[in-house]
């Protein structure tokens, strides 16, 4: 579990002040819990980000000595600079299974790709029930025996004790186009563009038409 430590917050303090201290505030919040309002190292925060997944438990540590285990629930970023600006932190009640979208990562080599074939990820993520010790980080997809043509589905992955996933067990997740398959997507495309095109310029035609036939009052 990823750990992160805060410090108590001062509301009488901006949020611009606290920034540029070198710190973020941040807000801890539950379905039994009145919201906490904290302050974390912008430096800590980033290598947070760059270590976990909204899918995985973090352990905030606030000095005085309360501990909270939390997902990420909202990143607010500057919209210039990206530095974070306000995070929220979600406490998940106990007993309780939670469903959240868990990031798909791929591992190994497609001979499919190796012959040719293009590999199109379906789905970036997985919606998932768990209890928050169970919940996975990531899904991890093995595509070292995806060929031409092939597909990983949803009910082909290894899912361990306490984790389901809430989608269809045929969801097909990553595949492998072969090139003959793409040309033929990509003509079907083009086809379906032109089509579109023709009906929408005879709809402007008899739509010209109707106007011409319109003849002004007296």
């Amino acid at each position: 579990m990823a750990t992160v430590k805060a410090q108590p917050r001062d509301l009488r303090v901006k949020p611009k002040a606290l920034r540029r201290q070198g710190l973020v505030p941040v807000v801890v919040y539950g379905a039994h819990l009145d919201p906490v309002h904290v302050a974390v190292g912008e430096d800590a925060l980033q290598r947070l980000f760059s270590e976990v997944t909204r899918s995985t438990a973090v352990e905030l540590d606030v000095s005085g000595g309360e501990q909270y285990h939390v997902f990420l629930k909202a990143i607010h970023l500057h919209p210039v600079t990206d530095r974070p600006l306000h995070v929220d932190m979600y406490v998940p009640e106990r007993g309780r299974n939670l469903d959240m979208p868990v990031p798909v990562r791929l591992v190994g080599v497609s001979p499919g790709v190796k012959d040719g074939g293009l590999l199109e990820i379906l789905q970036e993520y997985i919606h998932v029930r768990a209890r928050a010790s169970k919940m996975p980080p990531y899904i991890e997809v093995d595509i070292s025996a995806l060929g031409l043509n092939d597909s990983v589905l949803v009910e082909d992955l290894p899912w361990g004790e306490g984790v389901e996933p809430v989608v269809p067990p045929d969801t097909a997740v990553v595949t492998v186009i072969s090139p003959r398959g793409l040309a033929k997507a990509q003509l079907e495309a083009e086809e379906a563009a032109e089509a579109a095109e023709a009906e929408l310029a005879e709809g402007l035609e008899e739509a010209e038409e109707g106007l011409a036939e319109v003849k002004p009052e007296d």
